[in-house]
């Protein structure tokens, strides 16, 4: 079954005083959006837009795409409301596309919830991110093992994310997930392992401070009881990855969220807001 395709396509640029504003907008059910909110004092133009979707979950069929654009030195967060869960899906598949445009000196923040698998989805996720020399990006995705409470860890069928990085236009590299726990464990040495939840976060910064922000990850825990982490640097000086592993969906996200707040804090000057939702 084929549902009604979703669209969110939202362009925002900064005036004069440097407060981003939303400039273009198309929609179509069931993709909703809050109205931009400011709630950074320490980075006062910066738009916050909260990504809505009142089906609850993903369901098999579904086709949903996400554009978000900065431009003229824009500032923007998107976050999601809640988990993206996906629901069960036992004779079809859903799919969504992301993309993410950063340009002339712009800075986009795309930091949704976690991405909840419930038994017998398939799911694929296509994320573009497309910008020029002197914008900054910032994307991060969390994977849960599915309803813990259900007893379901990682009974879903298939999980694919893959992010294609283009600068002006050229691909720099493409990053792919594939879990497919009826096939190969993700148990097994150099997948999960012990661990349950998984999550990566990139920052780009094509022509910026990429040592700055790498020496900001390097100085986190590399390592705990109930988490790993670990910290790259990506080809051409255009920035890191982060990838993290833990054994609690609360430990990955304040990892994420303490590596970002450091991020930031060398892309803007500013560390995280300590209420965004």
């Amino acid at each position: 079954m084929t549902r009604s395709p979703g669209l969110l396509d939202l362009e925002f640029a900064a005036d004069c005083n440097g407060k981003t504003h939303l400039m273009r907008r198309t929609q179509k059910f069931p993709l909703h959006f809050t109205t931009p909110l400011f709630l950074d004092g320490k980075a006062s133009g910066m738009a916050f837009v909260y990504v809505q979707n009142p089906s609850g979950a993903l369901f098999s069929g579904d086709r949903l795409e996400l554009r978000f654009a900065a431009r003229n030195g824009g500032k923007l967060h998107i976050t999601s409301t809640s988990a993206t869960k996906l629901h069960r899906m036992p004779n079809g598949s859903a799919f969504q596309k992301v993309y993410l445009e950063a340009r002339q000196g712009s800075y986009i923040e795309y930091l949704p919830d976690q991405l909840i698998p419930q038994a017998q989805s398939r799911y694929e996720q296509e994320t573009t991110i497309d910008l020029d020399q002197g914008s900054m990006l910032i994307p991060s995705e969390i994977i849960a093992p599915g309803r813990l409470a259900r007893g379901e860890a990682f009974a879903f069928s298939r999980l694919k994310l893959e992010t294609r990085v283009k600068l002006d236009g050229s691909t720099l590299f493409t990053d792919r997930i594939l879990l497919e726990p009826n096939l190969t464990s993700v148990s097994m040495r150099g997948a999960l392992g012990s661990f349950l939840y998984s999550g990566n976060l990139l920052a780009l910064v094509p022509g910026g401070n990429a040592k700055g922000i790498y020496d900001a990850a390097s100085s986190l825990d590399t390592a705990g009881e109930d988490f790993r982490l670990g910290v790259g640097a990506l080809p051409g000086e255009v920035g890191i990855v982060i990838r993290f592993l833990a054994c609690s969906s609360s430990t990955v996200t304040r990892l994420v969220d303490e590596a970002w707040s450091r991020i930031r804090m060398q892309m803007i000057g500013a560390p995280a807001p300590t209420k965004r939702k």
